[in-house]
């Protein structure tokens, strides 16, 4: 299978146009007509996560946060995003992000969080249409039955496996709706 294909496949689930004004979704570096000989996924690419991918054999990376953000005026070794692009070329690492697109996707991050926490009837917050594509930012539902800020909190740390959630004194209420 080649890059292409998996970027495609990636992109029908989680379209581009989706994206937030500010992002930078999308092929971020690298070769889309290669052969896959494996892939890693992250949720930020660093030197190290490059270097694992280098160590499995992966061509390809596909992280969650872009590693380019903002245009480069060039490309050295001043800083680690810079050091980045060049070790994955130089090792013709190709590396894709999908980032507020996957956010904003239908079955996106947003709702399989809303799933985790069994949200009932969730729903985009703030729905938003591209041409044909229907997505949204955060996703709102409600709890299977409502809880004390407390409850919830441990049921956070629970449910997404965490030691501490930080959290305000204003939440001294019963929550139903998240």
């Amino acid at each position: 299978m080649k890059i292409k294909e998996v970027v495609n496949a990636l992109e029908r689930f989680a379209p581009l146009p989706l994206q937030e004004d500010f992002d930078n979704a999308g092929l971020q570096v690298g070769l889309t007509e290669t052969e896959v000989s494996g892939a890693l996924l992250c949720l930020d690419v660093t030197e190290k996560v490059l270097d694992e991918a280098i160590a499995l054999g992966c061509n390809l990376v596909v992280s969650h946060h872009p590693l380019v953000f903002r245009a480069l005026k060039r490309v050295s070794d001043s800083n680690y995003v810079q050091r980045c692009v060049i070790k994955a070329i130089k090792h013709d690492i190709t590396i894709v992000s999908m980032h507020t697109n996957m956010d904003n996707a239908l079955d996106g991050v947003n709702f399989k969080i809303a799933e985790k926490m069994q949200l009932q009837g969730p729903r985009f917050f703030a729905p938003k249409t591209v041409g044909d594509l229907e997505g949204g930012n955060g996703v709102v539902g409600d709890l299977p039955v409502p809880m004390e800020a407390c409850d919830f909190i441990s049921m956070l740390k629970t449910t997404f496996d965490v030691a501490c959630v930080q959290a305000n004194q204003l939440l001294n209420r019963q929550i139903r709706r998240v």
